[in-house]
């Protein structure tokens, strides 16, 4: 599969404006992007560390799916994701050994990042993303 390194960690956050200021207030890192989702119902801020996105994620819609992990979960951690060199390969090779993806094929992310999610009954529960940077 060739990992490259963890390109980011997601974390899902009921108030995102209290949470950047408490991850700059402990971190002291600067925040990079504050951006809104409409189509996947979130509000999202992302910080850099070293070559890792660091990721506070709040829904804004009550039918997103970040909302329902939210009510199930809590706060705290959601997912991370590995860079890889060709998402759309690795995911062909996935499917071919019987790994489950969701959704099937490789989907598009903030800054044109090409993202397919393995199923979290393959990975022992864990929300694991694939993702090849533009």
């Amino acid at each position: 599969m060739n990992l490259k390194r963890i390109h980011h960690i997601d974390y899902v956050v009921r108030d995102l404006s209290r949470a950047i200021e408490q991850y700059r207030k402990i971190f002291n890192v600067p925040l990079e992007n504050r951006e809104r989702l409409e189509s996947r119902g979130i509000e999202l801020a992302r910080f850099r560390l070293g070559e890792t996105w660091i990721i506070l994620v709040q829904p804004v819609r009550d039918n997103s799916p970040v909302k329902r992990f939210l009510d199930e979960h809590g706060e705290g951690f959601f997912h991370i994701a590995y860079e890889v060199s060709d998402v759309e390969g690795v995911a062909s090779d996935l499917k071919a050994r019987g790994i489950k993806l969701m959704p099937d094929s490789p989907r598009r992310g903030v800054e044109g990042w090409k993202l397919v999610d393995i199923a979290m009954e393959e990975t022992l529960g864990v929300m694991t993303q694939l993702v090849e940077s533009s």
